[in-house]
């Protein structure tokens, strides 16, 4: 039996989790360190600032228990879903509760606004240090860029209520929480990529941006947490309505995450083979019905196996994400692209002729061979490699996709006999027979 010195395993394993002195924080490059603890200063510089004006609103405190009480709902609610949605992201990941601080931002005063932004991120860290998915100094550093913004966003929005000259129809309103919105949202990311770019170092900010559904999710909930704004200042009792939304929208996100992860290869993010053959077949059909040409590739990369053997699969893995982006950069974006397997890609090239396709072909197989992979190496020395192509088109050499995979496969290993970094041809192509 316990004497109560010793706290439960979970708890101090949370408890360790929070002291400062172990945190990774202290091993960020100094540029990222000095930008972390400016504005976390700037923040209490700011709270304080607020506070100097702070007065007692039974409006504004009734308001804020009812958006923190809705928020702590939430995120209970959607603990479990939080948690595999994260586990799926592969970039920035939005966490969905801009819908509660942002309506708080256009609700209450800025004080207000800020304490409740700061008290929702205080429970969301107590919420992950219990369920070990949190790194202290990311979590507190996300959580002061949200107070900054929601001081500013607040004050600049009561600011604007009270300046703009009245517009019929409620029009000073909506123009200052649109200006409120893209404040809130503008300075999150700004603040939040700029310190990320000083932590990593110079990359292209196409690495830096969450993905466009993320994005998307996250421009929509703040628009969400606008609508309940004034929800909540016109028929407050429906704001659980927004609650049962939320929760619902989070599991839609899951659902669409979980299918996007079901149809997609992990090592390069293209599609996997078997929704590749599913969006073929479709491609086909239509194809046939419209009476329309369609080719597909087979690409095998040459002497592959070499890269692995010699230099290891981390190398390999980082070949086959190169070729990756490759191929989706030289084909169009709606050419389904996936990885077939091993060092094997496929191509469906939708209202191309045989000879349009060939012309793609050897344009990709040049994309292939001037690609260098750099620093990829043990001594980081640059890697090349080639590539081969089975071509088969429809419908010279068949009329169903099993025909045409049995026919590129021919095609690709006759590229190969013939000495590979070249496009080959299924033996025999008969002629296309079109209905008069």
């Amino acid at each position: 039996m316990s004497d109560g010195s010793t706290a439960p395993v979970g708890v101090r394993a949370g408890l360790r989790e929070l002291r400062p002195r172990g945190w990774k924080l202290w091993e960020v490059r100094r540029p990222a360190l000095a930008m972390i603890l400016g504005i976390e200063a700037l923040t209490v510089l700011g709270l304080v600032v607020a506070f100097t004006g702070f007065r007692v609103d039974g409006t504004a405190i009734t308001r804020s228990l009812l958006i923190i009480g809705l928020s702590v709902l939430h995120a209970e609610a959607t603990a479990r879903v939080e948690r595999m949605r994260l586990y799926l992201t592969t970039s920035a990941h939005v966490t969905m509760t801009s819908v509660w601080a942002f309506c708080a931002v256009l609700t209450v005063p800025a004080s207000y606004a800020a304490s409740l932004v700061g008290l929702l991120f205080c429970f969301l860290s107590w919420q992950r240090s219990r369920l070990h998915t949190m790194v202290p100094h990311r979590y507190f550093f996300n959580g002061a860029v949200a107070v900054l913004a929601a001081l500013l966003a607040s004050g600049g929005h009561n600011w604007l209520v009270q300046h703009l000259p009245a517009m019929p129809a409620g029009g000073a309103r909506g123009i200052a929480a649109l200006l409120a919105l893209g404040l809130y949202f503008g300075l999150n990311v700004v603040l939040v990529l700029s310190t990320i770019y000083l932590a990593v170092g110079p990359v292209p900010l196409r690495q830096l941006l969450p993905d466009r559904e993320e994005l998307a999710l996250e421009i929509g909930t703040l628009v969400l947490g606008l609508l309940a704004a004034q929800l909540l200042i016109n028929i407050p009792w429906l704001m659980p309505l927004v609650l049962v939304l939320m929760v619902l929208l989070q599991r839609s996100s899951l659902v669409s995450q979980l299918e996007v992860a079901a149809a997609t290869d992990t090592k390069t993010g293209l599609l996997n083979a078997a929704a590749w053959q599913e969006l073929a077949q479709r491609e086909l059909v239509r194809s046939q019905h419209v009476d329309s040409p369609c080719a597909l590739l087979l690409l095998d990369l040459d002497h592959f196996k070499r890269v692995n053997d010699t230099l290891g699969h981390l190398v390999g893995d980082a070949a086959l994400r190169a070729i990756g982006e490759a191929l989706k950069r030289e084909l169009r974006g709606y050419d389904a692209v996936a990885r077939f397997g091993g060092e094997e890609f496929v191509v469906f090239l939708n209202d191309l002729s045989l000879d349009e396709a060939v012309v793609v072909a050897e344009r990709t197989l040049a994309r292939v061979r001037d690609l260098v992979i750099g620093g990829q190496t043990p001594n980081s020395t640059e890697l090349s490699l080639t590539a081969s192509i089975g071509l088969a088109a429809y419908p010279e050499h068949g009329e169903d996709l099993t025909d045409l995979l049995e026919a590129a496969d021919l095609a690709l290993y006759s590229a190969k006999r013939a000495g590979r970094d070249r496009v080959g041809l299924p033996p025999r192509t008969r002629p296309a027979v079109h209905p008069a």
